[in-house]
């Protein structure tokens, strides 16, 4: 939304799991490979999911099982090696690939143990899922399906795969290789983090907590917003921002930077974790930010339809006063938008 992105814009001198495709829609859902596995991935259990307010984890955890078990073949295969190892999901940018349809920007490479695959999913504008195989560089991914959240639950509960959910989910990891070039497919963004570290006062790349990672939306002040979190990176309606603890001698001795130091450091926040009566924060703030308090992002658990949900919470001022709310779903965001929750603190509270 446009107070809470232009604050942070501001901040940082410019301003992390979205899951593209067109296609046709679960429920009368039509793919491209119209078989079935014709066997579990693991026992039935009675363990159910919802596709609300899943965590990140949860959320890959999901689309692999089902594309496991839905389809089969070299999903079923990752799937498994998962359950025994554990899920890595590579975060690409959409044009590494050629995908029918580029969607949000970021594509999600499905992983056991970081071993490449070529097995990926989007999200499409409609924040629905589109699963491919065979995505290698500079070649035409197949299509499976595009496919609602809710419907691979559903899918998931009707098998009884709901225990290979959570388990997948324990250990799964989203790595963030948005910076990674195609000769560098198997490297990291870590590579990029390191050409900068010791540059400028950058002490290295700063570690987002795994429950803040994930796609998220918001819809207040009438402005729909889409916010994706990786491990070091935040991209917020298309603005990036790469996040670094700084050296504060640093930062003492560059009170007035050079047009050339903000061009330099113009996509990096100055990251630290602030602590207040209400919770922990992760506050970013622009590399040589001087007056200002930047913005803080918190991950809260509300109840929502009777449901807990996590959702993160955006604050911002001398108080950390609650700006936004972002949902796990574009939905969600749409339902709950302006709402406001007892335990957060907004400005208007202190009028």
């Amino acid at each position: 939304m446009n107070k809470q992105r232009t604050g942070l814009l501001l901040a940082t001198g410019v301003l992390v799991l979205t899951l593209a495709g067109c296609g046709n829609h679960v429920g009368s859902q039509q793919t491209s490979e119209n078989s079935s596995s014709t066997s579990l991935i693991a026992k039935r259990s009675r363990t159910k999911v919802s596709a609300q307010g899943m965590t990140p984890q949860q959320a890959v955890s999901l689309v692999t099982a089902y594309a496991g078990n839905r389809y089969g073949g070299q999903w079923a295969r990752v799937a498994k090696q998962a359950r025994q190892s554990q899920l890595v999901v590579n975060l690409y940018p959409t044009d590494r690939y050629r995908l029918s349809d580029n969607g949000q920007g970021m594509a999600y490479e499905v992983t056991a143990n970081g071993q490449v695959t070529g097995l990926i999913y989007t999200i499409d504008r409609d924040d629905d899922v589109v699963i491919y195989q065979n995505a290698k560089n500079g070649q035409a991914a197949k299509k499976l399906a595009t496919v609602t959240k809710s419907a691979m639950a559903d899918y998931i509960n009707q098998y009884g795969q709901g225990d290979l959910v959570n388990q997948l989910a324990k250990s799964a990891q989203v790595v963030d290789k948005s910076g990674a070039t195609s000769s560098d497919s198997n490297g990291s963004a870590t590579n990029q983090h390191d050409r900068v570290t010791g540059k400028y006062g950058n002490k290295g790349p700063f570690d987002v907590p795994g429950d803040m990672r994930g796609a998220w939306y918001s819809a207040d002040y009438d402005d729909n917003s889409t916010m994706t979190i990786s491990d070091h990176r935040m991209i917020i309606d298309g603005d990036t921002v790469s996040l670094y603890h700084q050296d504060p001698q640093y930062a003492a001795d560059n009170e007035r930077p050079s047009a050339d130091l903000i061009e330099a450091t113009k996509h990096w926040g100055r990251t630290q974790y602030l602590h207040t009566d209400n919770g922990t924060w992760l506050n970013v703030q622009g590399w040589f930010q001087g007056a200002g308090d930047g913005t803080s992002y918190m991950v809260k658990t509300e109840n929502i339809n009777d449901k807990p949900v996590k959702v993160l919470v955006v604050g911002e001022g001398a108080e950390n006063w609650v700006s936004a709310v972002y949902y796990p779903t574009k939905t969600m965001a749409q339902q709950q938008a302006d709402q406001k929750y007892d335990d957060l603190h907004y400005q208007d509270d202190d009028e």
